[in-house]
C-alpha cells in the first residue's frame, strides 16, 4: 500500500510540474491554445526553424485529449513560432511525412492514457474501502 501511494504522489508531482501555458490568472488543470510539433529527420531551414505541423489542441494536465486543424510549417520551437512553406515543398513534404511523424513526449502522447488508468484505479480502490 506504501508503494502505491508513493507511486500515487509522485504521479501528482510530475502532473502539476509546469509546462509552457498563457493562461492568465488562476491556474487550471486542462490547457488549451495552439502547438507546435517537429518532424523527426525532416529538413532544417535558417534561424532555428524546422519541419513541423502548428495544430490547435485541448489538453488535461499537459497531456493532449484532442489536436485539430493541424497544418505542415516551418517551426522553431524555441521562439514557439512558425513560418509558412512553399507550396511546391508543402506538395513534396505532405507526400513523405504524415501527422503521426511529429515528435512527441511521451506524457504528452500517453498521459491521457494513464490519467485514466489512474482515475480508474481511484474508484476500484474507494468501492473496496
Amino acid at each position: 500500500m506504501k508503494k502505491l501511494k508513493l507511486t500515487l504522489v509522485m504521479l501528482a508531482t510530475l502532473m502539476l510540474a509546469p509546462s509552457l501555458s498563457y493562461a492568465k490568472g488562476i491556474p487550471m488543470f486542462f490547457n488549451t491554445g495552439d502547438e507546435i510539433f517537429e518532424i523527426e529527420g525532416a529538413p532544417q531551414y535558417e534561424e532555428g526553424y524546422s519541419l513541423g505541423y502548428a495544430c490547435k489542441r485541448f489538453g488535461l494536465f499537459g497531456a493532449d485529449i484532442w489536436t485539430w486543424d493541424c497544418k505542415m510549417m516551418a517551426v522553431n520551437l524555441n521562439l514557439f513560432s512558425v513560418a509558412d512553406i512553399d507550396e511546391s515543398d508543402l506538395t513534396e513534404f505532405s507526400a513523405k511525412y504524415s501527422l503521426s511523424d511529429r515528435k512527441r513526449n511521451l506524457w504528452n502522447h500517453y498521459g491521457i492514457a494513464l490519467l485514466l488508468v489512474v482515475i480508474v484505479a481511484f474508484g476500484l480502490l474507494k468501492r473496496r474501502a
